[in-house]
């Protein structure tokens, strides 16, 4: 949950702090899930590749003395590789869209709010504009806010790094 409020014409995001006077526009964006047709495509192919590459690991190395163990460290790591494809897969077919709440100043393009609930942020977005028409509106709300994602910022030639959220 993250809380957003318009106080003393400040638009608050969390610790973001957006001076209404300055937001050139407010809009909703919406990032799909990938097709379940090409995620269950893409998991086939990685066993075929994963089952043709232990096939081939075990016909070449599989001729020495130590033929047993050779074909079993050879089936532990395939297990492994697979049981990451399967997590991957369900992890891909679990996802469901987002809708983002971007906030546009005249100099940059912020997203400030990540939730799974479109009509609550366009509820927060109507909210925002009619805070710029009226000086005197005041908000308080706690939204849902979905973490989709590393950050990366970069403004010139001065890399703010990768923030990394746990």
């Amino acid at each position: 949950m993250i809380d957003v409020r318009v106080s003393r014409r400040v638009l608050w995001v969390g610790g973001d702090a957006y001076p209404l006077h300055n937001i050139a526009r407010a809009r909703q964006f919406q990032l799909l899930p990938p097709k379940r047709a090409r995620v269950i495509i893409r998991f086939s192919r990685q066993v075929i590749g994963l089952l043709v590459a232990t096939a081939l690991l075990g016909s070449l190395l599989g001729r020495g003395a130590n033929q047993e163990t050779t074909k079993n460290v050879i089936g532990l790591v395939a297990l492994a590789l697979f049981a990451v494809s399967l997590y991957r897969l369900v992890k891909r077919l679990q996802m469901r869209t987002v809708y983002q709440l971007v906030i546009e100043t005249s100099s940059s393009s912020n997203t400030a709010v990540v939730s799974h609930d479109a009509q609550q942020v366009g509820n927060l977005i109507q909210l925002i504009m009619e805070a710029i028409d009226n000086p005197l509106a005041e908000f308080a709300l706690q939204v849902e806010n979905v973490h989709i994602g590393d950050q990366i910022n970069q403004y010139g030639d001065h890399n703010t790094g990768k923030k990394v959220s746990l």
